[in-house]
């Protein structure tokens, strides 16, 4: 790890060489070490040795220290506190990653920028006051700091300010960052506007939020990895949501999208395993790509027919999910989007879509049929692969282009593929799988009575019927008396061009029904 830690350091100290050209000078001292160019003096890095309460220097060598480099404290986990002097302006990139015995640091007065992952993993940082210098904090700045429940700033600060601890804009329209160690249930103050990127970013005990109407956007990653955040309603005035805003909320069971919202980005559900049921309003015209992938308790979901893309791994991992209805206003099923849906046992295909991406339903090992319209043109490879129930395919128009050999791969041994009489561009066997033209079924005969069950019996001649077939198919047969419910009667297997079928049951009912279906 010191190893690596000095290649970062000497890397970066010659990318600034080579970038602005000026002379520098290395210095090595205990516990910091200092890198000189002109008149001005970088603290690039610090022994892991280094333990218990530090004060930066505010000059070296009579020069002013003025900043602090990327990752120059990373991994000093004996540090409990560090004092940063007015001289510095900025505080780099991961500068403290991992000081996770850091308790307190004071920032001083001159600091303007604190950048990206600055206090990564302190974990345990308590409180931070920000000075009114500061005009720029990362989203990223104090991500994973699990003891930190306060965040202060000064009254004349012109970009932030705080309230209970929690960081907003100067005038309290975004809130920027909410202290990842505070629990419980947290109410967003009215005029509130915009939840910045990050905003509750691994608050672990947060458990409840409420966002008021004011709120008109959700950042990327806002909520992301709030392990204990149960429920959520986003209001109607709520027209955005970032991309993996609730990723990784393992606990939420049950969310209400507003109707304002279009687009469901990009993972914005991303492994949230609990989640059983989502709703998309009828304002939403697009799923993101992962935007549900690994909600493995996911059982149910509505799509609204006015959503017109599915993106790809959208539903990928959704291992619980039973059935799907796809709306006639999607045009085509992407990459992945319902991969390892392994309870899915149905799927309706809308006559909109034209294309069906690769591994699209990729091991639904539950699918047992699945009928693809006539307008689709285009399948990819692997879109079945692997659906080892899939024993019924049909096909409502002539045969769609297969980009590779894999479409139906790995099936059920027992798989079908059923097509109409007029369906050009299929052989006798697609993929290895027999083709079946399927014709209308015709009755050739059949008898008018059957043996009503006495003592209201009238005849005494079973009912029989005789019906074309194709030989080596197998076809059921069902009874009913009123048209709504059926039962199977009876399965008979056709050897020739026609079968015989007789129904030697005495009838309950003075009227009995039949129909004959093919197999699946």
């Amino acid at each position: 790890m010191p190893q690596l830690k000095n290649l970062l350091v000497s890397t970066f100290a010659a990318a600034l060489l080579l970038l602005f050209g000026h002379t520098e000078e290395v210095y090595a001292g205990d516990p910091l070490t200092y890198k000189v160019v002109g008149d001005t003096v970088t603290i690039i890095d610090c022994k892991e040795t280094a333990s218990g309460a530090l004060t930066i220097p505010a000059t070296y060598d009579r020069k002013p220290v003025t900043s602090i480099g990327s990752w120059a404290f990373w991994n000093c986990t004996n540090l409990t506190s560090v004092t940063i002097p007015d001289s510095i302006t900025s505080i780099g990139n991961f500068t403290f990653h991992s000081c996770r015995d850091l308790r307190s640091v004071t920032i001083g007065n001159k600091v303007t920028d604190i950048m990206a992952g600055a206090f990564f993993r302190c974990s345990s940082l308590i409180s931070v006051t920000i000075p009114d210098s500061v005009i720029s904090i990362d989203r990223g700045a104090f991500i994973d700091c699990v003891s930190l429940t306060s965040i202060e700033t000064g009254k004349s600060n012109a970009r932030y300010s705080s309230e209970d601890g929690v960081l907003f804009d100067k005038h309290k329209t975004e809130l920027v960052l909410f202290p990842a160690g505070k629990s419980g249930h947290y109410i967003i103050p009215d005029g509130v506007t915009s939840i910045g990127d990050r905003a509750f970013n691994y608050c672990r005990d947060l458990v409840s939020v409420t966002i008021p109407d004011s709120v008109t956007s959700i950042g990327g990653g806002a909520f992301e990895n709030c392990i204990s955040l149960a429920n959520v309603t986003i209001p109607d005035s709520v027209t955005s949501i970032g991309n993996f805003a609730f990723n990784y909320c393992r606990d939420l069971v049950s969310v209400t999208i507003s109707n304002g919202i279009t687009n469901i980005a990009e993972g914005t559900f991303y492994v949230c395993i609990n989640l059983t049921s989502v709703t998309i309003p009828d304002s939403v015209t697009n799923i993101g790509n992962s935007a549900f992938s690994w909600c493995i308790n996911l059982t149910n979901i509505n799509i609204s027919d006015s959503v017109t893309s599915i993106d790809s791994n959208a539903f990928l991992g959704c291992s619980s999910l039973t059935n799907v209805t796809i709306p006639n206003s999607v045009t085509s099923i992407r990459d992945s989007a319902f991969e390892r849906c392994r309870g899915l046992t149905s799927v309706t295909i809308p006559d909109s879509v034209t294309s069906i991406g690769e591994k699209a339903f990729y091991d639904c090992h539950s699918l047992m049929n699945i009928t693809i319209p006539d307008s689709v043109i285009g399948i990819y490879n692997s879109a079945f692969e692997s659906c080892t129930s899939l024993k019924r395919i049909t096909f409502e128009g002539d045969a769609p282009f297969f980009w590779g050999t894999n479409v139906f791969s790995n099936i059920s041994g027992n798989a079908k593929v059923f097509i109409n009489p007029d369906a050009i561009a299929f052989g006798e066997t697609l993929e290895g799988l027999p083709v079946i033209i399927l014709e209308e079924l015709k009755i050739n005969t059949f008898s008018k009575s059957a043996v009503p069950k006495r003592p209201f019996s009238q005849s005494t001649s079973p009912f029989s019927l005789n019906f074309a077939s194709i030989s080596g198919l197998t076809y059921i047969i069902e009874a009913s008396h009123d048209l709504k419910q059926w039962g199977q009667i009876g399965q008979v297997r056709a050897g020739g061009s026609s079968v015989q079928y007789t129904d030697w049951r005495e009838s309950h009912f003075q009227k009995q029904y039949y129909r004959v279906k093919l197999m699946e």
